[in-house]
């Protein structure tokens, strides 16, 4: 870090000078992150060395501090392009988002949709039919990751809304750059075909579950960790899977079809369990509970469309428990 840079401050940010700036000041400080090199931004940007740097120095005198320090290797954010940076990728993926949604039918709003494969199953496919009947339906971009993967993309810009699962950790870790709504309890079962062993048992005791044989998601994932964890606690070792693999869907068809245990959240196992595809093993003790929310950046303002898409969600998660409809809980 350049040391004079961080004892002393520069001018103070002018809004008439940050006024002034245009898109691609802001995409300067981007591609600089991602390429670590002020030539190579340029490059991306099709502008001469002597251009970048001009550049950059207006950037730095309408912020008031340095955002870029030289290394040999090219340059890097300093902790103040950093955070600068953070504001405005959620600024340039609204401005990419405009773009995309005014590129085919303006006339219908467009959200882009980042979801756990799981929630495409049954949450999603009866709020779309909700708003269809209402007419509010938007035209839907929607991206299948990992949580994580999934919160990085909404960080940066390129999703409007996430639906899907956490944990006490992942929410405390999000709560201060998103707004987080909750949906319903969601809690990780344990299944298995009609004709396992365990599917007819109740108090089923986690030494049982030894019995096997399992399809578990990998090791590192938080699911596999949230499994392991109750076995290690208890002085046993966790079961060794037969089969691995990332995706709830394909496990729950492989158990049914081929004597499986494997874990999955209950929003997963309802559609495979009303067709009578697998069952939930009674567990004496449960393995540990998250939640179905719907989240958004904390920095800008949801679009109505988003907002409709929530209050959809809301509506058929309230239905699956019971509730009245709820009104807006944000955290």
């Amino acid at each position: 870090m350049n040391s004079i840079a961080a004892r002393t401050p520069g001018p103070p940010p002018s809004s008439n000078r940050i006024d002034r700036l245009r898109i691609r000041h802001l995409r300067l400080l981007d591609l600089v992150a991602r390429s670590g090199s002020l030539t190579a931004a340029g490059e991306v940007l099709h502008i001469s060395q002597p251009a970048v740097t001009k550049m950059l120095q207006e950037l730095e005198l309408a912020f008031g501090c340095t955002l870029v320090e030289r290394t040999t290797r090219g340059g890097r954010l300093s902790p103040a392009g950093e955070r600068a940076l953070e504001r405005l990728r959620a600024v340039l993926g609204a401005i990419d988002a405009a773009g995309e949604a005014l590129l085919a039918r303006p006339e219908v709003p467009l959200v882009r949709l980042g979801m756990l494969p799981l929630v495409g199953v049954d949450v999603l496919p009866r709020a779309v039919a909700r708003l269809r009947a209402q007419g509010n339906l938007p035209r839907l971009a929607v991206r299948e990751h990992t949580v994580d993967g999934l919160t990085a993309m909404l960080a940066e810009g390129e999703l409007d809304c996430i639906v899907g699962r956490l944990q006490k950790d992942h929410a405390g870790q999000l709560k201060a750059r998103a707004h987080i709504t909750r949906l319903r309890n969601e809690y990780l079962a344990v299944v298995c075909a009609p004709g396992h062993p365990l599917a007819l048992r109740r108090d089923v005791a986690l030494a049982d579950l030894h019995e096997g044989p399992w399809i578990l998601p990998p090791r590192g994932t938080h699911t596999r960790d949230v499994f392991e964890q109750p076995f290690l606690d208890s002085g046993q070792l966790p079961p060794v899977p037969h089969i691995e693999s990332a995706s709830f869907h394909s496990n729950l068809a492989m158990a049914a079809a081929g004597g499986f245990l494997t874990l999955a959240p209950a929003s997963a196992l309802a559609h495979y369990q009303a067709l009578s595809m697998v069952r939930e093993v009674k567990l004496r003790n449960p393995f540990a509970s998250g939640h179905l929310v719907f989240i958004t950046p904390a920095q800008i303002e949801s679009p109505p469309a988003v907002d409709q898409l929530r209050e959809a969600l809301e509506a058929v998660t309230t239905q699956d428990a019971g509730l009245p409809p709820a009104t807006v809980r944000r955290r």
